[in-house]
């Protein structure tokens, strides 16, 4: 081999080593510039979306709803689902629309008919004036609405036996078990021996539940009626204000609003973010009252104050919220709950003298609570007991819990967590001796904020419950 040849071949063999040799560090570079760079971020709430991208970085969330909660699964976090509790579609307000005429099944007046009014309802004709499809000449009940199945009439089960004499209105049945698929004597004891589905669901989700008879009944199977659009005890007394109220498809008592009424663990009737449907318990012990200060939104940031139940403030006579004949407006010798003087407790000369000793002003406090926690902090209980000491030793002492949270989660999970902790607030000083008829509370979520939100400080603080004790008049 020539001289000049092996030069050639021997600049040629370095020139491939030194280019592989830099492609390789290249590469190498390149990916340890790459495995430096990228960082997993925080995820407090282990909910797979890193704090940096959460918009609840403190509530188990979902990744389709930037890590909020969404209970129903739809792709819509609670807080802005109208149906949190139905699985629906986004673009629907997180709601189901079954006959799909553009109007969301809570505000539709015939969720299963197409209708393009304003009430979800087929416009009506002479020849059909309840709008069911089914003409006035063939319609066994012309003036309601009803399925074809019961020639016009309401069959909700489809069973073709209507709905006022179907013994199980919400069970397909046959005509010779009168609408049951069994003897309804055999169909009630196999639903005693091996529990009722719908009540268990039904109470675990609103308190009450609809029967096989297609009535609705409380926990206690007591029944509740929608009288002209009024809720009515089995007793018969009236417990709302307004004829707002009907029963839906699913056996959930309803307003026009499409809001869900339910029933608490003491028997009283509300609506979450509005509150307590009337003073009196239905169906239950009627010494007990409870009256909601203020409506859903309040045109103030005390929550004392403002106290019609529809939004608007009111005067309370020298801004005291304690007195008034329960709806906020003053009055001589009552208070917020209703109570009048008839009601005050007579004392004895050395009664009354304790009482004239107790500073109500330093039995002002805040018990505080841990995130998303119901029970108080252990070291609020020394203020709990000073509280309770000062009711025992006064008769006329009586005492208001007001629930708070911070702003993490939905406005109805905070109102129910807010509920919880003022509760739990008075079942600790109930334990102590003091009747619960001297004890009342408000649930209020994250309207009242007395620190910033934005910080886990604040978040503290407002995390709490207020109690505030006075006498009665």
């Amino acid at each position: 081999m020539k001289l000049h040849q092996l030069i050639i071949y021997s600049v040629g063999f370095f020139v491939v080593v030194a280019c592989g040799s830099t492609k390789g560090t290249t590469k190498t570079d390149t990916s340890t510039a790459q495995t430096t760079t990228t960082v997993s971020g925080d995820d407090d709430d282990y909910d797979g979306v890193p704090n940096s991208e959460d918009a609840c970085p403190y509530i188990y969330g979902t990744v389709r709803t930037n890590g909020c909660p969404d209970a129903d699964g739809d792709g819509l976090r609670d807080s802005e689902d109208v149906c949190p509790d139905d699985k629906g579609f986004a673009n629907l307000k997180g709601c189901l629309d079954r006959d799909y005429d553009g109007i969301i099944d809570p505000e539709d007046q015939c969720p299963d008919e197409y209708g393009e009014n304003l009430t979800g309802c087929p416009t009506a004709s002479p020849e059909d004036i309840d709008g069911d499809g089914i003409n006035n000449d063939v319609d066994e009940c012309p003036d309601l609405a009803g399925w074809f199945t019961a020639n016009g009439c309401p069959d909700r089960d489809g069973d073709g036996i209507k709905d006022n004499v179907d013994a199980c209105a919400d069970m397909f049945g046959t005509a010779e078990y009168n609408g049951c698929p069994l003897p309804k004597s055999r169909v009630q004891g196999l639903l005693q021996q091996y529990g009722n589905p719908a009540k268990m669901e039904g109470v675990a989700k609103q308190g009450y539940y609809r029967n096989i008879d297609g009535k609705v009944y409380d926990k206690n199977d007591k029944l509740i009626s929608i009288v002209g659009g009024e809720i009515v005890s089995q007793s018969g007394k009236i417990m709302t204000n307004t004829a707002d109220y009907f029963v839906d498809d699913k056996g959930s008592i309803r307003n026009s609003k499409g809001q869900l009424v339910q029933l608490d663990d003491e028997n009283f009737l509300f609506i979450q973010g509005v509150g307590v449907l009337n003073n009196r318990p239905i169906n239950g012990d009627s010494g007990k009252t409870r009256i909601q200060i203020g409506g859903q939104e309040n045109n103030t940031n005390n929550p004392y104050s403002s106290g019609n139940g529809d939004g608007t403030t009111v005067d309370y006579g020298g801004g005291n919220p304690y007195i008034g004949n329960g709806d906020g407006i003053n009055t001589n010798g009552g208070d917020i709950y209703g109570n009048t003087a008839q009601n005050t407790i007579p004392l004895s000369a050395a009664e009354a003298a304790d009482c004239n000793r107790i500073d109500l002003a330093s039995l002002r406090a805040a018990i505080y609570f841990d995130y998303d926690a119901a029970k108080a902090e252990t070291n609020s209980l020394r203020q709990l007991n000073r509280v309770v000491d000062a009711m025992r030793k006064c008769a006329t002492l009586e005492l208001q819990v007001a629930g708070h949270t911070d702003a993490d989660g939905g406005n109805n999970y905070n109102e129910m967590l807010s509920e919880k902790r003022a509760k739990s607030v008075l079942k600790y000083i109930q334990g102590q001796g003091i009747s619960d008829t001297r004890l009342k509370y408000n649930a209020y979520g994250e309207k009242y904020p007395i620190a910033n939100n934005n910080t886990e400080a604040g978040k503290q603080k407002n995390r709490r419950a207020e109690i505030h004790v006075s006498k009665a008049q």
